[in-house]
């Protein structure tokens, strides 16, 4: 028995045309193509996935299934692409190879697994003049199978455990049961009286991918951009007043004066430390591009905090910087560390990390409110008074 052809749908409007593709009943995506956009939607939807597979073997086809969204280019990756290390810096991945850490030379021995890499927002292969990045709404497995191929495990269902330690079948269902085939009388592996097996329906999971397809400059700028908003959109909120004059006398309100440059992120403002900080917020700013990954974009940029929270909302009047996690001055915690006096192995490695770029070599520039410059991929933070 052969699957089935997929049914292909088109709707076309005035701000976006959709393409709906059923490739069986628990394995669907919508492709949206929007008025003036950057890049292409791909909704997925996949669940719940059916144990048998008749397709393959009409009986004792039991073994469950693991489903991937695959996009195939024409671009000449050469076996090379990259994924993004928890959303920071885009690592280097290179087919059945792997880095200088593990022996040499070192044989892999799962050619599908042992090329899959965790991703958290996005993945990439490029030929050094266009390339495909994909964005993700949540975090994938992801690798590049074959040149010009990116594809994202997306869900899985199988009937036996997969020996990493779960000790279990990976068969989530909505009832919470998995005893795949537990007699009756049984106890199955949650402690359920087996049935002769779970007869519960399987997850139904959906998310959302980006694809960007550009010249390099180009994406490199994209994708980042394109990553928050996927990641973090705006946020709607309601608020229905008791009466009429309970009602706000204004419909407005803008917390900042001024925007923030287009690599820099606020990341965190909040009062939820102030009772610990002498009433102060924490503020929290990072910087998007990492170290060469665009020629402007990831450059050090410096802000005037007074400028961006001058008079509106939000009026800052003083703050000073912390460690990461804001649980002490930076100042007091550097006068406490020890200084490691480091070197590199030779010059001709220090000089190829600089001239590649994998690694900013500009010293970080002291915090003297209300001025701040922020390295490439660099977060700081700082308890921040407003009036």
């Amino acid at each position: 028995m052969k699957p089935a052809a997929p049914k292909v749908t088109f709707v076309e409007g005035p701000l976006a045309t959709e393409v709906y593709v059923e490739a069986s009943e628990w394995a669907t995506h919508v492709i949206r193509l929007y008025k003036d956009a950057n890049y292409v939607e791909i909704e997925w939807t996949a669940g719940p996935i059916p144990v048998n597979t008749p397709w393959i073997a009409a009986e004792n086809s039991d073994w469950g299934k693991e489903v991937v969204v695959r996009y195939d280019s024409n671009v000449k990756s050469e076996g090379a692409w990259y994924t993004d290390s928890n959303g920071k810096e885009m690592v280097q991945r290179v087919y059945n190879k792997r880095g200088p850490s593990y022996p040499m030379p070192y044989k892999i021995s799962e050619p599908v697994a042992g090329n899959y890499y965790p991703v958290n927002a996005m993945m990439s292969l490029d030929d050094g003049e266009v390339e495909l990045a994909i964005l993700t709404d949540v975090s994938q497995a992801g690798a590049s199978l074959s040149d010009g191929s990116l594809e994202f495990m997306v869900h899985r269902r199988i009937q036996q455990d997969d020996s990493r330690g779960v000790q279990e079948p990976l068969n989530e269902t909505m009832c919470g049961c998995n005893d795949i085939g537990a007699a009756p009388g049984a106890m199955g592996v949650h402690g359920h009286e087996g049935d002769g097996g779970c007869a519960c329906a399987g997850l139904t999971v959906r998310g959302r991918h980006w694809l960007i397809f550009d010249t390099v400059a180009n994406s490199h700028e994209i994708r980042r951009e394109r990553s928050e908003g996927l990641n973090f959109p705006a946020t709607l909120a309601f608020h229905k007043p008791e009466s009429k004059a309970s009602a706000p006398d204004r419909m407005e309100f803008q917390a900042v004066s001024a925007a923030l440059p287009k690599n820099l992120k606020l990341v965190t403002l909040t009062s939820n430390y102030a009772s610990f900080n002498k009433g102060m917020f924490m503020l929290r700013l990072s910087h998007l591009y990492e170290a060469g990954e665009h020629p402007t974009l990831a450059q050090p940029v410096t802000i005037n905090l007074e400028e961006i929270f001058g008079k509106a909302g939000l009026a800052i009047k003083s703050a000073y910087e912390t460690t990461l996690t804001g649980n002490q001055p930076l100042a007091e915690y550097e006068a406490r560390k020890h200084q490691w006096e480091t070197r590199y192995a030779n010059e001709a490695v220090a000089a190829h990390m600089e001239a590649t770029g994998a690694i900013a070599f500009e010293e970080r520039v002291k915090f003297e409110y209300p001025t701040v410059t922020i390295r490439p991929m660099e977060v700081r933070t700082f308890m921040a008074e407003f009036a």
